[in-house]
This record gives structure tokens, sequence and C-alpha cells, in this order.
């Protein structure tokens, strides 16, 4: 579940320091290193891209999310059926029985075998049928049934399942079943914070997307002929955008900082498919020079008046 590194090709030392000041400005430099990083991922896009593209970046935000959310929601349900599975096996005690014992038992020795235990077989193939069967599994995780059990439950729980000859006993049971719970309940726990960051995006599109529009339609428009009042309008206009989306950036750089310190790298796991781990950042910088870009081509047009 770790997000690929990219590399950054070379940049101008003029460039990136410009880079780091503007982001920095926008949030107050509470933590310049992802002040730093976002501006080096600006500048190795040059920062020249239309509204489309900066409004992209919160769509493959919410892409990677809806993805993350399908996903989540089938391994949680996956783990809640295998908890109902193990749940109404039958335990086998250790004891091996008597060949000579009468009546039937769980524990049957094939030819040339070690005793083999249905209970044991059942919660295997109930793992294989359940938590292993999730339509992603095998391009997120692609592991043997011991390797995955090992990092859901334990190592010595992983053991006990996958060994040969072992057998289901009730503190077995016990631990798979309870396990599977947790496991299902640290996925609804994810859900809802998937969630939070999804209703995260929708109030920075509420912020950049009018952000963005009022740049353009700075930048998209002849100024030639526009009085002198009306320049002044558009470039108050984009002050207050400006002053907006340099706010969303200050609490969005708080935001990760708090949830990073509680989940390490957890935007890195969210947007691990995305060029950058922080849309919302990027997406907020671009806007920025975006309108930095039409306070540039108003404050021009007036000093031509």
């Amino acid at each position: 579940m770790q997000g690929a590194s990219h590399g950054v090709g070379r940049l101008s030392t003029e460039r990136v320091e410009l880079g780091v000041e503007s982001v920095c400005r926008a949030a107050a430099c509470e933590h310049p290193d992802v002040a730093v990083a976002l501006a080096v991922l600006g500048l190795t896009a040059v920062f020249v891209l239309a509204a489309g593209a900066v409004l992209t970046r919160l769509d493959d935000a919410r892409d990677a999310l809806a993805r993350e959310a399908v996903r989540t929601r089938a391994e949680r349900d996956a783990f809640e059926r295998f908890r109902r599975r193990v749940a109404r096996l039958e335990p086998t005690e250790r004891t091996r029985p008597s060949p000579t014992a009468g009546g039937t038992n769980v524990l049957s020795v094939p030819a040339g075998g070690a005793a083999v235990d249905d209970g044991l077989v059942d919660a295997r193939r109930a793992y294989r049928e359940t938590v292993m069967a999730t339509a992603h599994y095998e391009e997120e995780y692609d592991e043997t049934l011991a390797t995955n059990v090992a990092e859901e439950f334990s190592g010595p729980v992983a053991s006990a399942l996958a060994e040969e000859g072992g057998t289901l006993t009730p503190s077995l049971r016990t631990t798979l079943a309870s396990g599977a719970r947790r496991a299902s309940e640290e996925r609804t726990d994810l859900l809802s914070r998937v969630e939070t960051e999804r209703s995260s995006i929708e109030t920075a599109e509420s912020t950049l997307a009018p952000a963005v529009d009022a740049g353009e339609d700075v930048v998209d428009r002849e100024l030639s002929h526009a009085t002198y009042t009306d320049l002044v309008a558009a470039y108050e206009r984009l002050e207050w955008h400006e002053g907006r989306v340099e706010s969303l950036l200050s609490d969005r750089q708080t935001r990760i900082h708090d949830e990073e310190h509680d989940r390490r790298r957890w935007f890195d796991y969210l947007y691990r498919s995305l060029s950058s781990p922080y849309p919302v950042l990027s997406a907020g910088a671009e806007t920025l020079s975006l309108i930095d870009d039409g306070k540039s081509a108003l404050a021009s047009a007036a000093c031509n008046r």
C-alpha cells in the first residue's frame, strides 16, 4: 500500500524559490516541507494550466476516493462474511483420535499423510472465498493466504491457520472471529475518513471553481477598451478570490499536518494513483498563479490609461 515515488527533473533555482514563496504566502509557511514539495510539483508543470486542467486535479481526487471507498467497502463486507462462516464451524480439540475409536471424527488421515482437520480446511476455504476473493485482491495485495493473514491478524495466527495437520481449536476459532470483526470495523472507520476527505474536496472546489472562472475571465478578456472603474472592480474581485484561496490552502495544510500526525503517509496512500498526494494544494497554487496573471494584466491595462 505504499505510494510510488516519482523523480523530479532539474529546475531553475530562481523558479523554485518563487514557487516556494508563492505557496508559503498562501499557507503562511506553517509546514514548509509540504510547501516546498508542492512548489517543485507546480513548477514542474510550469504553472500554465487552463481552468479545466486546474479543476481536473479535484476530479481525479474524487475518482481516487471513489475507488478507495469501493475497495474498502468490499473488504469490510468480506471480513464480516468470513467472521460469520468461522463462527459456524465446529472447533476441534488437539487430541488425536484412537484408530479403534468408534463414531465419526473430524480428523481424517489420508494415506501416507498427516491428519486433516475438516474445520481448519473449511476456515482456510472461507478466507479464500471471502477476503481473498474481492475483485481488487490480486491487484492490491497479490499475497498468499499465510502472508495476508499474518498482516491482518498476526504471524502466529497465520501459522496456525496454514499449518498442515493442525486443528481449528476453540481458541483459534475465537481469535479468527474476533480478528475478522476488528478488521471489518477498521474498514468502517476508513470509509468514514474517506467520506470526510471527499467532503473536503467538494468544499475546496466551491472555493476554487469561481476563483478560476474569475481569473480566466480577466486573462481571456480584451482589456484595452475597459474603463478604469471596470479594471479596478475586476482587480478587487480577484483579490477577494485570492484571499479565499489563501485561506483554503492554509486550512488544508494544517489539516494535512494533523492527519499525517495521526496516520503517517495518509495522503500518499489515498492519492497513490495521482501525480501528487496533495491535489487541493496543487490546484490551489495553480489557481493563485492564474489570479496573479489576471492581476498583472489588469495593472498593465490600468497603467496604459
